[in-house]
C-alpha cells in the first residue's frame, strides 16, 4: 500500500496548508475548547472540505486499504439472506463495526497515528520558521476566492488587490511587538526597517493592530509610508488595506478614513503629482498607478460596505460618509473650473465607477440615503459641479467620433500593463466626469430631498438652474444629431445619448418622479422635436425652437429610437399615458390637438404609409415604425387613448400595411442564378435574412392591431378590419408559449380573450385557433385524464374540496368565454348533445357541447360510468351550469335546447333513502341551488337562495331548506313581498293617485297631472330637475303608478325633441301575427316574467296571451326594420335570439297592459336611448351602419361598456385594475346586467327607476348607473380579485345594498365630467 501524501515531507506541507487556511476558524473560536469543536464539525460548515490536499488523500488511502474488506462484508450478508435486526442494530451499523474491529483497519490507524505525530512535533519544533517567516505566498490553490471580482491588471508578481487572507501568524502580537512595529514605521526609519514592518502587518489580522492601544501611533506612520514613492513600500501598504478591507468588522472604518485620508493629502499637497486636465491623464506614471490603485479600493469598499454597514453603530456610517464627501469636494469649492485645473477625486472616481454605482448603492436604502443627503447639503459644491458638467457638455455637445469609440472601447475596466491602453486625453476625462454626473443626479432627482437641491445657482448664469432646465438640457443630448453622428452598428457602452437615454427611462420609472420632473411641455417638446421636423417638413411649417436638422436632412434611426425608448417608458404608467395626451396639467376635458400623442401618431399613421420624408432615401426603417406604432399601440389599448387616437384610424391603416407585407413575399420576383454572380450564397443568405425581416414585421402588425382588443369599442373596430381570425390566432401561439404581453406588460392576454369572448365573432375566431379545444383538453386532464397514459411516480393530492386549486383556474377560465350569450349561442344554438351509447374512459371533449353532455346534462349511466371521478367532474359541470343560467338568456337557451331543469329534477328523486327523503350529498346542494335559481326571478330580496354546503355549526339541522324533486319550489324560498306593494287594483290606484298627487311634498306628481303643462325642451328640463331631486331628497315618494305616468306624459314630448330614428307605421294584422309563432326560448321567457309579475303582485291574473300578444308586435314592427345578414355569425342567422326582457319590464310596469306597454314601446322606438335599453331594437337593424350591423357586436358592448370602462379608469382606477388583474371585464359583467334589464340583480323598484332614469336624465346615466354600482361593490370586488372568483361573484350576487337614491349625486357629478363626451359617443350609432 502507498502512503503517498500521507508521510515524510508531503505529510508536513499538507498539514502546514491545512493550519493556515482553517486560520480564520481558529481565531474566531477564541478558546482551545472551541476551537477543537469546530475543527471536528468542519466537515459540515466549510464548503469546500473535501478540496484539501491532506482530506483528499486520507479519503484515497481509506478508500484503497478498506473498500475490498467492506465488499467481503456486505457479500457475506446478502450471502446469508437475512439480518438480525433486533434492537436498534441494522445492516450498516454491523458491517461498520466489523470494519472498525478488523486486523486491517487498525494496522492503518496506528500508522497514520505515527506519522501524524511525527509531522506534528516537526512543525511545533519549528513554529516560527514554518508560521511567523512570512514565506507563504499567495498561491493557486482553488479554495481562495478573492471577495471582488474586479482587480487592477498588473505585471507585478502579486497584486495589492489580490486576497492576502492566508497570509499570517497564528499568535496575537504581544504589546512589545506593536511597539515595535509603531517605532519601525516612522518615516525617520530607514526603508528596510519599514519594510520589515509593514511585512508583520501584513501577516497578522488587521484587527489585531487597529483594536491596539498603538493604533493611533500606526495610523499616523502608515499615513507616512502610503506617501513613500518607494514601490516596495507602496505594494504592502494596499496589501494591508486590502487584507483589511476583507473582514466584515466595525474596524473597516478605521482603514477606509485613513486610506481617504491619505488621498486627501495627494490632492491637497504642494508636490505637483496631480496633473491638469488639460495634460491627460498617463497610467503608466508610478504616483499616478498608485493612485488609480487606492480608488479602485476605496471604490470597491464603497460598493461592498452597503451590505453589512446597518450592523455597526451610527458612528461607521457618519464617518465614511464625512470621510468620503470630503474627498470628493476637493477642487470643487470655487477652483478654477475648465482644461486648466487640476484633475480632482471625482475624475478618478469616474474613470473607475463611471455609472456612479456606488453613489446608486448608497442612496438605495433609507439608513443611509437620509443621512447622506444631509451631509451633501455641507459639500453642496459637488452637486452644483456635477450639475455644471452635465449643463457645459450639453452646451458644447461635440466630441470626435474617433475619439469618443477609442474611449468606450476600454472604458469598462481601468488597467495597467498587459500591453492595454494608458493615457486619457483631457478630454474623455471631462467626459467620464459627465457621464459619472449624470447618473449622480439621475438617481438623485428620484428621491424629495434630493430634488430640494434644486433650483441650484451657478456663479456664470443670471437665472438658477431648475430640474426642466437640466432635463431639457440632457433631452438635447439624445435628439441633436450633430453631437455624435456615428453609425448605429458601433453598439458603444458610453454612447451618451445611450446614456441618458437610460437615465431618463430610469425618472420615467419611478411614477411620482417622473411626474413631478419630467411630464413638462417643454421637455416633451424638446423630446418629439426631431418627430416633429419630420413632420413640419412635410407640412412646410415653420421651425421650432428645437431645430437641429439643416434642409433635406432628416433625424438618424438611433436619434429616433432613443425618443421612443423614453416615450414609451413614459407611456407605460397612468400618468404618463395622460401626459402625452392631454399635455401638462390638462385632462380628456381640456385637450387639445398638439399634445405629444397626436404627433406621436400623425408621425406613425405617415410612416406606415410611407408619406415620409418626400426624399424615400432616408424613409424611417421598420424598426422605428414598430416602435413608434408601439407607443401607439400603448394608448389606444386603453379607453382614454383610443379616444384621443381615433381619428386616425389607425387600425385601418395597419391592416392595410399588414396585408401588403402579407402578399410582399407573393409578388417579389424569385432570385435565380445568374452567370455573372459572384456570389450567389451572399445572395441566398441575403434573400433569407429579407423573408426573416418580412415575417418579423407581419408579427409587429398583428401584434399592435390584436391590442385593439383590450378595449370593448377596440375590440369592435378590429372586427371590422376583417383581421379578427388572423390576431386571435396570433395571440393563441404566445398565450400558448407563455410569452408576455409587451415589454411593459407581463401579463393581458386572459383579459383580451375575455374581452373578445363576449362577443359572437370572438368566439368564432377563438374557435378557430383552437383555444376552445385547448382549453377543454387541459380541464379534463385536471379532471379525469389527459390524453397521454404515462404513470405518475409522485400521485396528485386528494382534495377535499368539490372544486380545488388545480380545477379553480381552470374553472375561471372557461367561465370567462361562456359568460356572454352571444358567444354561448355562437356555440351551443342549434346542437344537439351527442347522447352515445357507451363512452370512451379516454375520451376526451373538443367543444362545449361535448363537455356539457359529458359533465353537466349527466341523463343516462354510460355518461356516468365514462367518468374516473364522477361527483367530483359532476360537481364542477353543475357549478359552470351555475353560472352560466345566471344570463336569463343562456338559461332559456339551454332550458328550450336540453330540457336540463327536468334531468336535475329527476335526479334529485332518484337520490333518496328508504324513508323516500332526498339525500343530502355535494351533488344533491349543487342540483337544488341550480333548481331554485333558475326558477326563481328577483333582486336580493325578492327570492331566496339555498346554500351548496351543510352549515357543520348547527348542533341540529345542519341544513334548513328543504329538497325537492318537482316544481313549483317550496314556499322557504320565496320570501312574502305584500307589504311592498307598488301596484294595486286599478280603483284603489286611482284613489291613491289622487291622494298622492294632492299632497304638498310630491312637486313630480302635481308637474306631471298640470292640466296646462308648459311644451318642449322647457318641460323636459323642468321634469330632469323634478325627477333628481326627488330621487335624492324622497326616493320613497317615486312609486310605480308614478313611473308609470312619468313614461306616458314623457315619451310623446321626447319623441318630437330627441327622435334619432325614424316612427315607422305598424303594419301587423291579426292574420300576420297568428302566422308569427314565437320560438321555445321566447315560450319559456314568457313564463318566467309572469311568474315574477305574480310573485311582485303588479299583475293579479295570468295574463301569458297579453304578453305572449306583445311580444309578437314587437317581434313584428322590429323585423320591418331589421335585415337578416349572410354572414357566418350564427348570431345574424335569424332575428334576435335571446328574449325581450325590455319588453317584459314595461309590460310589468304598466301592470299587464297590452295596449298601454305597446303604445310606449312603439313612440320609444324613435328614441336614442331605445337601441340602448332595448335590446332587440338594433339587432340587423338597418339603421345602423353596415360594417356595424355585420359586426355582431351590441352597441350596448361597443358603445356602454367601453364608456363604463372609460370612466372606472379615470374614476375608479382600483377597480378598473382588480379587473384587469382577475382576468375579467367590467363591460362584459355590465353588458350581463343591462342585456336583461338587471333582473335578479337589483329589486323591482330600482329595475323601474332605472328605465324611468335613463329615458328622463338621457342614456348616459346607463353609463353612470353602472359606474355608480360597481363604486358600491368595490370591497367586494378588490376581496374576490384577491380569492380569484371575481367573475362567479359577480355573476351569482345580487347587488345588495344598492339604491340608485343613493348615488343619484354622484351621478349628476359624473354627468357634468364627461357628458359631451359619453352622450355624444352614445348616439352616434347611426353614423358610419
Amino acid at each position: 500500500m502507498t502512503w503517498r501524501g500521507l508521510e515524510g515531507e508531503d505529510l508536513k506541507n499538507n498539514i502546514r496548508q491545512l493550519i493556515i487556511d482553517f486560520e480564520p476558524h481558529i481565531r474566531e473560536a477564541g478558546n482551545f475548547e472551541l476551537a477543537e469543536e469546530t475543527l471536528i464539525h468542519l466537515e459540515e460548515s466549510e464548503q469546500h472540505f473535501h478540496r484539501f490536499e491532506f482530506v483528499k488523500q486520507l479519503k484515497r488511502k481509506i478508500d484503497e486499504a478498506l473498500s475490498p474488506l467492506i465488499e467481503d462484508e456486505i457479500e457475506k450478508f446478502a450471502m446469508a439472506g437475512q439480518v438480525d435486526t433486533s434492537g436498534q442494530e441494522t445492516l450498516v451499523s454491523k458491517i461498520t463495526q466489523s470494519v472498525i474491529h478488523s486486523k486491517p483497519y487498525c494496522d492503518m490507524s496506528k500508522k497514520m497515528k505515527r506519522y501524524l505525530s511525527e509531522a506534528v512535533e516537526d512543525l511545533i519544533k519549528n513554529f516560527d520558521a514554518e508560521f511567523g517567516s512570512g514565506k507563504h505566498k499567495e498561491t493557486s490553490d482553488p479554495l481562495h476566492y478573492p471577495r471582488h471580482s474586479h482587480h487592477l491588471d498588473s505585471d507585478e508578481e502579486e497584486s495589492s488587490c489580490d486576497s492576502s487572507f492566508n497570509q499570517g501568524m497564528l499568535l496575537m502580537p504581544n504589546s512589545e511587538e506593536l511597539q515595535t512595529v509603531a517605532d519601525k514605521l516612522h518615516k525617520n526609519r530607514d526603508i528596510q526597517s519599514r519594510t520589515e514592518a509593514m511585512q508583520i502587518l501584513n501577516q497578522n489580522m488587521p484587527a489585531d493592530f487597529i483594536n491596539s492601544d498603538y493604533w493611533p501611533q500606526i495610523r499616523k506612520n502608515l499615513l507616512d509610508v502610503m506617501t513613500e514613492p518607494e514601490d516596495s513600500l507602496t505594494h504592502l501598504s494596499l496589501k494591508f488595506i486590502t487584507r483589511a478591507f476583507m473582514t466584515t468588522s466595525p474596524q473597516t472604518r478605521e482603514i477606509y478614513t485613513l486610506l481617504a485620508e491619505y488621498l486627501i493629502g495627494q490632492f491637497q499637497s504642494r508636490r505637483g503629482t496631480i496633473p491638469k486636465i488639460k495634460n491627460g491623464l498617463d497610467i503608466t506614471n508610478p504616483a499616478i498607478t498608485k493612485l488609480v490603485k487606492a480608488f479602485r479600493l476605496l471604490n470597491e469598499f464603497q460598493q461592498e460596505t452597503t451590505n453589512y454597514w446597518i450592523r455597526y453603530p451610527d458612528r461607521y456610517l457618519e464617518e465614511i460618509l464625512e470621510s468620503t464627501l470630503n474627498l470628493f469636494s476637493i477642487h470643487q469649492m470655487g477652483g478654477p473650473v475648465g482644461t486648466s485645473a487640476q484633475l480632482s477625486p471625482i475624475h478618478f472616481i469616474a474613470l473607475i465607477d463611471p455609472k456612479a454605482q456606488w453613489f446608486i448603492k448608497w442612496m438605495h436604502g433609507n439608513y443611509s440615503r437620509h443621512r447622506l443627503l444631509k451631509l451633501l447639503e455641507k459639500y453642496r459644491p459637488i452637486v452644483v459641479n456635477a450639475v455644471r458638467h452635465c449643463l457645459d457638455f450639453s452646451a458644447n455637445r461635440k466630441l470626435p467620433f474617433d475619439l469618443m469609440s477609442d474611449f468606450s472601447d476600454s472604458f469598462t475596466k481601468i488597467t495597467v500593463g498587459g500591453g492595454r491602453r494608458s493615457y486619457y486625453a483631457g478630454a474623455e476625462l471631462e467626459y467620464a466626469y459627465f457621464i459619472h454626473s449624470v447618473y449622480l443626479i439621475g438617481r438623485l432627482l428620484c428621491f424629495t430631498n434630493g430634488r430640494k437641491f434644486f433650483p441650484i445657482k451657478l456663479k456664470d448664469s443670471e437665472e438658477p438652474v431648475t430640474i426642466k432646465k437640466l432635463l431639457v438640457s440632457l433631452v438635447l443630448v439624445v435628439v441633436d444629431p450633430s453631437s455624435f453622428t456615428m453609425p448605429r452598428a458601433h453598439s458603444m457602452s458610453y454612447e451618451p445619448a445611450s446614456l441618458v437615454t437610460e437615465i431618463l427611462k430610469i425618472l420615467c420609472s419611478h411614477e411620482q418622479t417622473a411626474e413631478i420632473c419630467l411630464y413638462k411641455d417643454e421637455i416633451t417638446t424638446a423630446l418629439l422635436s426631431p418627430v416633429s421636423q419630420f413632420l413640419d417638413s412635410q407640412l412646410g411649417r415653420p421651425e421650432s425652437d428645437y431645430s437641429f436638422f439643416e434642409e433635406h436632412n432628416t433625424p438618424g434611426e438611433s436619434t429616433l429610437l432613443h425618443i421612443a425608448d423614453i416615450v414609451s417608458m413614459i407611456a407605460s404608467s397612468t400618468k404618463g399615458r395622460r401626459h402625452l395626451m392631454y399635455g401638462e396639467g390638462k385632462n380628456m376635458f381640456t385637450r387639445t390637438k398638439s399634445s405629444a400623442a397626436h404627433i406621436i401618431a400623425k408621425f406613425t399613421k405617415k410612416a406606415l404609409l410611407g408619406e415620409i420624408p418626400r426624399d424615400s432615401s432616408s424613409a424611417p426603417s421598420k424598426n422605428v415604425i414598430g416602435a413608434y406604432l408601439y407607443i401607439c399601440r400603448q394608448l389606444y389599448n386603453t379607453c382614454e387613448g383610443l379616444l384621443v387616437l381615433y381619428q386616425y384610424d389607425l387600425h385601418n391603416v395597419i391592416v392595410r400595411v399588414w396585408k401588403e407585407a402579407v402578399n410582399e413575399p407573393a409578388v417579389s420576383v424569385t432570385p435565380t442564378p445568374s452567370e455573372h454572380s459572384s456570389s450567389d450564397s451572399d445572395s441566398i443568405v441575403t434573400t433569407r435574412h429579407s423573408a426573416l425581416d418580412i415575417t418579423a414585421w407581419e408579427d409587429i402588425l398583428r401584434d399592435n392591431l390584436l391590442n385593439f382588443a383590450s378595449s370593448a369599442k377596440g375590440l369592435l373596430l378590429l372586427q371590422q378590419t376583417g383581421a379578427m381570425n388572423e390576431c386571435m390566432s396570433y395571440m393563441y401561439a404566445r398565450y400558448e408559449k407563455k410569452l408576455q404581453v409587451s415589454k411593459c406588460e407581463k401579463f393581458g392576454y386572459g383579459y383580451m380573450v375575455t374581452q373578445v369572448a363576449a362577443t359572437a365573432p370572438g368566439m368564432i375566431a377563438l374557435q378557430k385557433t383552437g383555444y376552445i379545444k385547448s382549453l377543454i383538453a387541459e380541464l379534463w386532464s385536471v379532471l379525469e385524464c389527459g390524453a397521454s397514459d404515462t404513470p405518475l411516480f409522485t400521485p396528485k393530492s386528494w382534495s377535499v374540496d368539490a372544486i380545488d386549486r388545480s380545477s379553480h383556474k381552470h374553472l375561471i377560465r372557461l367561465l370567462n368565454v361562456l359568460s356572454a350569450f352571444p358567444a354561448v349561442y355562437e356555440v351551443l344554438a342549434n346542437k344537439p348533445l351527442p347522447s352515445r351509447a357507451e363512452y370512451g374512459f379516454r375520451e376526451i371533449p373538443k367543444t362545449i357541447v361535448d363537455f356539457m353532455d359529458r359533465l353537466i346534462i349527466m341523463d343516462s349511466d354510460a355518461k356516468a360510468h365514462s367518468l374516473f371521478n364522477f361527483e367530483e367532474s359532476h360537481t364542477f359541470g353543475l357549478r359552470v351550469l351555475n353560472v352560466m343560467i345566471c344570463c336569463l338568456d343562456t338559461f332559456l337557451l339551454l332550458q328550450s335546447q336540453y330540457n336540463f331543469q327536468d334531468i336535475l329534477l329527476s335526479a334529485q328523486g332518484h337520490n333518496h333513502n328508504l324513508k323516500e327523503e332526498i339525500i343530502l350529498d355535494m351533488l344533491s346542494l349543487e342540483r337544488n341551488h341550480i333548481l331554485v335559481r333558475s326558477y326563481l326571478i328577483g333582486g336580493p330580496s325578492e327570492r331566496t337562495l339555498p346554500p351548496r354546503s351543510i352549515d357543520e355549526k348547527k348542533k341540529t339541522g345542519a341544513f334548513s331548506f328543504p329538497l325537492f324533486s318537482s316544481y313549483p319550489v317550496p314556499r322557504e324560498y320565496i320570501p312574502s313581498i305584500g307589504g311592498r306593494s307598488t301596484v294595486k287594483q286599478e280603483s284603489d290606484m286611482k284613489k291613491k293617485v289622487l291622494g298622492f298627487f294632492a299632497s304638498s311634498d310630491n312637486d313630480l306628481g302635481k308637474f306631471l297631472s298640470a292640466k296646462k303643462p308648459e311644451k318642449g325642451q322647457a318641460w323636459l328640463d323642468k321634469c330632469k330637475t323634478l325627477f333628481s331631486k326627488m330621487l335624492i331628497s324622497k326616493p320613497d315618494l317615486l312609486k310605480a303608478n308614478i313611473m308609470q305616468q312619468l313614461l306616458e306624459v314623457g315619451i310623446p314630448i321626447m319623441s318630437k325633441l330627441q327622435d334619432v330614428f325614424p316612427l315607422l307605421e305598424y303594419t301587423g294584422s291579426d292574420s300576420s301575427l297568428r302566422a308569427l309563432k314565437l320560438s321555445p326560448l321566447q315560450k319559456n321567457g314568457i313564463k318566467m316574467a309572469i311568474r315574477y309579475g305574480l310573485h311582485l303582485k303588479v299583475i293579479h291574473n295570468d295574463v301569458t296571451d297579453r304578453l305572449a300578444q306583445l311580444l309578437k308586435q314587437c317581434s313584428y314592427y322590429l323585423q320591418q326594420q331589421q335585415k337578416p345578414m349572410e354572414v357566418s355569425i350564427e348570431y345574424l342567422h335569424s332575428f334576435y335570439g335571446g328574449f325581450d326582457w325590455f319588453a317584459a319590464t314595461i309590460f310589468l310596469m304598466f301592470g299587464g297592459n297590452l295596449e298601454k306597454s305597446w303604445n310606449f314601446l312603439h313612440k320609444f322606438s324613435t328614441l336614442g336611448c331605445s337601441g340602448y335599453l332595448w335590446i332587440p331594437r338594433l339587432h340587423c337593424s338597418v339603421h345602423l351602419p353596415s360594417d356595424l350591423m355585420c359586426s355582431g357586436i351590441s352597441p350596448i358592448f361597443s358603445s356602454t361598456g367601453h364608456n363604463i370602462e372609460l370612466i372606472l379608469q379615470i374614476e375608479l382606477p382600483l377597480v378598473a385594475s382588480a379587473f384587469k388583474m382577475s382576468g375579467f371585464t367590467p363591460a362584459q359583467i355590465c353588458f350581463h346586467w343591462l342585456k336583461q334589464c338587471f333582473w335578479n340583480y337589483l329589486d323591482w323598484n330600482e329595475i323601474c327607476q332605472y328605465v324611468c332614469l335613463c329615458v328622463v336624465m338621457g342614456i348616459d346615466y346607463q353609463v353612470y348607473l353602472c359606474c355608480a354600482i360597481l363604486k358600491h361593490q368595490q370591497k367586494n370586488i378588490m376581496e374576490h380579485m384577491q380569492t380569484q372568483d371575481l367573475i362567479i361573484h359577480l355573476k351569482e350576487a345580487a347587488i345588495t345594498g344598492f339604491r340608485i337614491s343613493n348615488y343619484m349625486t354622484y351621478m349628476l357629478e359624473l354627468e357634468k365630467k364627461y357628458r359631451d363626451t359619453i352622450f355624444r359617443d352614445m348616439l352616434n350609432i347611426t353614423r358610419p
